[in-house]
């Protein structure tokens, strides 16, 4: 398992794509050259074009004999400065990304009206089918999601919205900052 962290300025996102660099396909080459092997990652989730992550997961099979706490040392020998691979480690082959419970936080910077997100906000926090809030070319099993923390925070001119839950859909989160701004 590896554990990235990218400014994600220069990429179309982490899922490859047929039109510019991404995340995922900087990953699987470098991997690949590294190991002398075809890799593929899995990531858990999937970020837009700009997007930052201080902690992404990915996984992917290999046949390597280097140990995999050193994978993570070995591959940013060739990463650009803007990837890193902070840390790399074995997982069972059961282990999946995308299906484990865990906790997804994504941070959104822009300047608006923070009272009246709040309040909006707090009817989103807890379980719910957030099936409104996702994109119809959705391919999720269920739309049944639970949000923990909803923050709509003012630093100065700037507004932070930090959403934390269990897993999101796809374009969960754009469509509920959309939401709270409109």
């Amino acid at each position: 398992m590896l554990t990235v962290a990218y400014d994600g300025t220069n990429y179309c996102g982490w899922q490859i794509q047929p039109s510019g660099e991404t995340i995922e396909g900087v990953l699987n080459r470098e991997l690949s050259r590294l190991l002398q092997e075809e890799i593929r990652v899995i990531g858990a989730s999937r970020t837009d074009s700009g997007v930052h992550a201080k902690g992404a997961v990915a996984v992917f099979d290999t046949e390597t004999r280097i140990p995999p706490e050193k994978i993570s040392y070995a591959v940013n020998k060739s990463l650009p400065e803007d990837i890193r691979v902070v840390g790399s480690r074995e997982v069972s082959p059961e282990f999946h990304p995308r299906k484990t419970n865990c906790r997804k936080t994504y941070d959104v910077y822009t300047a608006l009206d923070v009272d009246k997100m709040r309040e909006a906000a707090a009817y989103l926090v807890g379980e719910h089918d957030f099936k409104s809030f996702c994109s119809v070319h959705t391919q999720a099993e269920t739309t049944i999601r639970t949000i923990y923390q909803l923050e709509v925070e003012e630093t100065g001119a700037e507004i932070r919205i930090r959403v934390c839950g269990n897993g999101f859909l796809y374009n969960m989160v754009r469509i509920i900052v959309g939401t709270l701004v409109a």
